[in-house]
This record gives C-alpha cells, structure tokens and sequence, in this order.
C-alpha cells in the first residue's frame, strides 16, 4: 500500500511539473488550438494594461477579446485584436467608444444623412477599426429601424474626415469586421495606384476568383477600382454623390437636366462617374422619380444620353464570391454575371439570364433578398395582363419603360406603371391580383 501510494504521489508531481512546464513554454489553449508565445508577448507589448483578456483562433489568426479602460466601458469582450499566427504580427484592433468621442467631421457627416433621421435610431456604441499597414482609422455607426414589423440593421462606415466610404444592411450580428482584415496589393497594382493615384488613402482590398477589387480614398471621394485575376486594370468608379454636383461637366449637367426623368437637383439620388480601360468616361445619375422609385440616368462625359450602362469590359470576369457565384449558377442555370455593384448597403450583381438583364441583390450576410427586372408590356404573363384589363385599364396604356418584375423566395410581383388621363398610376399585382395602387 505504501509503495502504491508513493507511486501515486510520484505520478501527481509529474504531472504538476509537466503542465507547469507547458504553461511556460505554450500559451493559452482554446478550441481552435494553442495561443503562441511570441503572440501573447506582442499582445502584452501592446496592451499592457488589458483585462479579462481571453483568445480564440480564426484562420490564420489569434484573436484576443480583453477590457481596456480607457475605451468604452468594462464590459469583457468589447475590444478585440488580431495577430498572425505565423509571425505574431498585429492586424488589426477594434475598439468600442461612445458616439459624443467620435471627430467632429464624422458626426457632421452623419448628422447629415438620412439614417440620422426617424425612422432610423442610432448605436451609442461606434466601432474604431485601425489596421496594419494602413493609416485610415474607420469608425463604423450602427443605425437600426423597424417598419412594418420588419427590423433593418445597418452599418455605416467613415474615415476620419467623414467620408463615407461603406454600408452594409444587415450584416452577421456582432459582426467582428474580419473582412476588413488588411492585405497587401501585388506589386503591378501597387504601382498603378501609385501611377494615377499618389495620395491615395487604401480602405479595402478585395481578392476574389475573377478579380482584385480595391477601394480607395483620393481627391476627397471614395473610388472602386476592378483588376482582373491576371492585375490588369478594367474600370474605376468613383462616387461623387450628390455634395459633388459641381465637379460634373456642364454638357453632362445639360444633358441630365434635358432627361424626362430629371425633375430637379434636390431629386439627385447619387452620381457615380466610371472611366473603363476600353476608353469609355460616363456618368451614372440616380434619379427620384414618381412613387420613390429610382432610375438611374447614364451620360457620356461628351453629354450623350445613353440607352443604358456601357460595358464596363470586364471580359475577364467579376471579383464575386464563391457562394454567390454558386447560388447564381444554382437559381438561374446558364446566367452570366457581368457586373458587381454596392447600391444602398446592398450587393447588386448583374447578370444576363434568358435574355433579360437582371440584378441579383444580397444583404450584408451575403443572403438572397431579391431579384429585378425589366420586362416590355408584350412580355406581360396572361394572368397579370387580364388583371389590368379586369380593372378598366388598356395594355397600351402601360409605359414600356415601366414594368419592373421582382422575384423573392415567396413570390413574384409586377409593378406596372401606365398613364390615366392626367394621372400617373402603379399597379402592384402578385399571383395575378392587384394588391395595391398608386396615383400621382
């Protein structure tokens, strides 16, 4: 009995000197595996004064969640950084301040802004995103409503000097901001953004099959510059918004105000101006139209009004998502995505499938919300053309311009516009119904 029992207690020390030994030489272990050394030395170099730190693995990285209080409160968990696991490097940190601590040019810009006004309610808490590598600090508000019982989250994000730069509706709550997680540029764009723009402030780089998608800062605007896989420039966009009417050459101001969408300045959504590697230099014009609908107006930089969006010349593909690609190739067999754009926190990708051009819009967790269209009054189905004869109304009557076809999970709904005397009229028509009208 003695000797089991010397045996035992000889195990138990063992044991305790082995794990003593581990916890000197490894680093916390967490689900995803153990924290490193050199990890926690970066981190404790950096944030010597952190508190209820605690760490997790994400891919390729070490992510510590930890109280500092000099930031928003104690609450645990509210700041987080990021360190490569390879090399121990810092990524990025993101801390939580209150809305009173944010620069005066972001809060004058917001304040600004439709989402400052009811229905819309607004965070106290702003995230402070700051990067490796990057010298922009992004502060990202959060703004939420609830209309009609349905909730909409929405994430504004700023520079320092109020430019804003994203939005993302709906994003994955208690969104990390992973994918804002800094990278570097190849070399031949590098120097192309050096080339044509010297000053330029990089937000975002997004590398994806079809293509290097790069968002910048320059000239006081924000710009979206697409490469192909192979780093070859396609297109630049660049958003003036409506506060840069002024920058718009006058034969395309001219030219806008001679559309019959254009009603007046005030009714200016948003500008966008693209210049293509193929030549192309126009603007695009979202317009308020009757019924707040949009439509967007597109204009040669010689003041031309064009029939619709030139090609952007992205022969060589679009930078889109594995599962979006997928999704699309899934719903719409045989579609070819052609396009790729962000409109209002919402990602529109542009497809042609069965002939029509269709924009295929996803939320900020890359689900399907909807998909648009534009049909001609003779491509009306049966059911919803006799739903606008059984209501008194002629089919010529109808704007061919006018019919816009939207396809969601539950079902697919019309919205005809046509002409009543003097009377501007929308019919809304689901499974051959008309469910609502508008007059103006």
């Amino acid at each position: 009995m003695k000797t089991t029992k010397h045996l035992f207690l000889t195990f138990i020390a063992c044991m305790a000197v082995m794990l003593s030994a581990c916890s000197d030489e490894d680093g916390p272990i967490t689900p995803g595996g153990t924290i490193p050394d050199n990890v926690l030395e970066a981190f404790n170099s950096q944030y010597p004064n952190a508190s209820n730190v605690s760490w997790e693995i994400k891919s390729d990285y070490a992510v510590a969640s930890f109280t500092l209080d000099a930031t928003r409160s104690n609450e645990a968990g509210k700041n987080k950084a990021w360190y490569r696991m390879s090399d121990a490097r810092w990524s990025m940190s993101d801390f939580d301040i209150p809305y009173s601590q944010l620069p005066q040019a972001v809060k004058t810009s917001f304040e600004a802004s439709e989402y400052a006004q009811a229905p819309w309610h607004r965070d106290d808490d702003v995230d402070v995103i700051t990067r490796h590598g990057y010298d922009e600090t992004i502060y990202v508000i959060d703004v939420e409503k609830n209309e009609n019982g349905i909730e909409t989250d929405v994430e504004l994000y700023y520079t320092a000097d109020g430019i804003l730069v994203n939005i993302i509706v709906d994003a994955e709550k208690d969104n990390d901001h992973s994918d804002m997680l800094p990278s570097t540029p190849p070399t031949t764009i590098t120097e192309w953004i050096k080339q044509n723009f010297p000053d330029a402030r990089i937000i975002e780089i997004d590398d994806e099959d079809g293509g290097i998608e790069v968002d910048l800062i320059a000239n006081g605007m924000k710009h979206e510059i697409l490469f192909t896989g192979a780093q070859q420039w396609i297109y630049t966009k660049t958003e003036y918004g409506r506060r840069n009417l002024d920058l718009v050459e006058q034969v395309v101001k001219d030219a806008l105000k001679s559309s019959q969408h254009y009603t007046s300045d005030a009714h200016i959504d948003d500008i966008d101006r693209y210049e293509t590697a193929e030549g192309d230099v126009f603007y695009c014009f979202e317009l308020e139209t009757h019924f707040d609908d949009d439509i967007d107006v597109y204009i040669s930089i010689t003041g031309e009004i064009l029939s619709g969006r030139p090609s952007l010349g992205q022969s060589g593909g679009v930078a889109v998502n594995n599962d979006i690609e997928a999704f699309i190739a899934d719903k719409y067999p045989g579609a070819v995505i052609v396009g790729k754009d962000n409109d209002d926190g919402y990602l529109e990708i542009e497809i042609r499938h069965d002939g029509l051009e269709k924009e295929v819009i996803f939320n900020g967790r890359l689900e399907w919300v909807c998909t648009k269209w534009e049909i001609s009054r003779h491509q009306l189905p049966d059911d919803v053309a006799n739903a606008i004869t059984g209501a008194g109304y002629s089919i010529h009557q109808i704007d061919d311009d006018d019919i816009d076809v939207i396809e969601t999970a539950d079902t697919i709904t019309y919205e005809v516009e046509l002409e009543d005397r003097d009377d501007d009229i929308k019919l809304i028509i689901v499974n051959g119904t008309i469910v609502h009208v508008e007059r103006d």
